[in-house]
């Protein structure tokens, strides 16, 4: 009997301390829980945090007060809001392709590279068997972040907060990144550059082949204003346009700024 007795009492001592111990985590665990969420229940706590965050806006970098006075001086005729609502459309053709598998809508005034990376972001998906879903975005803030000039390339590059169901599903309809219920807040980059307009230089050739209409003297020079010969205004051939060439995501980890 003795024997059997020690025994039994051990067990009940393990199970009183096994009981203790998650007495004891509980109220760690409650007492983070009112810490951090403001509630007992870490589960409830951590889901409603989940919520509030998924409804939270994320902020922008905006430097336009700061880059837009000088863009303005270099490009006079630079509209803001004209490049700011085209950088917002080319952000939505942008999630609107990646969703429905087609380049189509994109807008017009993206570069051939912007559409090529489109394109092969579609093709790896077909290609996985994978479906990205960006549903019911909503841009809350778009502003100028960098305005830099590279060698014979101008870029401004805007910063859009967004939030929008994203998800991506296996072939068997599986999510297998993102969340259904939740939406994601995150930040692009839309890249707006001045650059040289294939279109024009394709008119042109090298050889402009235009005269001045006052006097006949050929006019050389791209953006030539005045005739070097009798003085006359001339119009300038603008060889140079403004176009969306990049598109990418902001991600916690990974930030331009």
């Amino acid at each position: 009997m003795p024997s059997i007795i020690i025994p039994l009492a051990v067990i009940a001592g393990l199970l009183l301390v096994i009981i203790g111990a998650g007495f004891f985590i509980k109220n760690k665990l409650s007492g983070v829980s009112r810490e951090v969420f403001g509630t007992d229940d870490f589960l409830q706590g951590y889901k409603e945090q989940k919520r509030k965050l998924s409804e939270t806006p994320r902020s922008v970098h905006a430097m336009t007060n700061i880059y837009l006075p000088e863009i303005q001086r270099d490009f006079p005729e630079f509209d803001y809001e004209h490049f700011r609502t085209g950088a917002q459309a080319v952000l939505r053709g942008y999630l609107n392709a990646v969703s429905t598998g087609s380049t189509a809508t994109l807008p017009d005034d993206v570069t051939n590279k912007l559409r090529n990376n489109v394109s092969e972001i579609i093709e790896n998906l077909y290609a996985n068997g994978q479906k990205q879903h960006y549903l019911e975005p909503v841009i809350h803030d778009a502003q100028i972040a960098r305005y830099f000039k590279q060698g014979g390339t101008v870029t401004v590059q805007f910063n859009l907060s967004v939030g929008m169901y994203a998800y991506l599903e296996d072939e068997n309809g599986r999510v297998i990144n993102g969340d259904k219920d939740n939406k994601l807040q995150t930040v692009y980059t839309v890249d707006l550059v001045y650059l040289q307009d294939a279109d024009v230089m394709g008119v042109y050739g090298e050889s402009l082949g235009l005269t001045c209409p006052g006097c006949g003297a050929p006019i050389r020079n791209l953006g030539q204003k005045f005739c070097e010969y009798c003085g006359l205004g001339v119009v300038e051939v603008n060889t140079r346009v403004w176009k969306y060439n990049a598109v990418r995501e902001e991600t916690q980890r990974h930030k331009a700024f």
